[in-house]
């Protein structure tokens, strides 16, 4: 359903590369920064989404291409921010977050860096 962006993080591990003026988050500065917040930006393939992080593990979104959408979220003890969209093997992914201001940076395994997306306090108002 909503494979395009599960594809786009699906190779996602820790790295040690960050975009530009981008500082490494901690497991502490992602659960005070995500936790009960939203981020939206675009995938590599131009399509924008808005995703609501619960403080209970799931993900409410909404894309362009796709509409409404669901999934979950975990953090791993080695740094890493995890997405879970459906049971496929390219349905989630872990990213590596890093931050500067509102900017969220997601790297991936291979060192490469996804579009940036931006940190919206609360529901967002798009998925209210």
């Amino acid at each position: 359903m909503r494979t395009f962006f599960a594809i786009a993080i699906s190779t996602f591990i820790p790295v040690h590369a960050f975009a530009g003026d981008m500082r490494p988050m901690s497991i502490d500065d992602m659960k005070a920064a995500i936790i009960g917040n939203s981020m939206s930006g675009e995938t590599e393939t131009g399509d924008g989404y808005t995703e609501h992080y619960t403080p209970d593990g799931h993900i409410v979104g909404l894309s362009k291409a796709a509409g409404k959408y669901e999934g979950t979220w975990s953090f791993r003890q080695d740094g890493l921010m995890c997405f879970r969209y459906g049971d496929g093997v390219f349905d989630g992914g872990c990213v590596r977050l890093s931050r500067d201001g509102d900017r969220i940076g997601l790297t991936r395994v291979d060192g490469s860096v996804e579009p940036t997306a931006t940190l919206i306090e609360g529901m967002a108002p798009q998925l209210k």
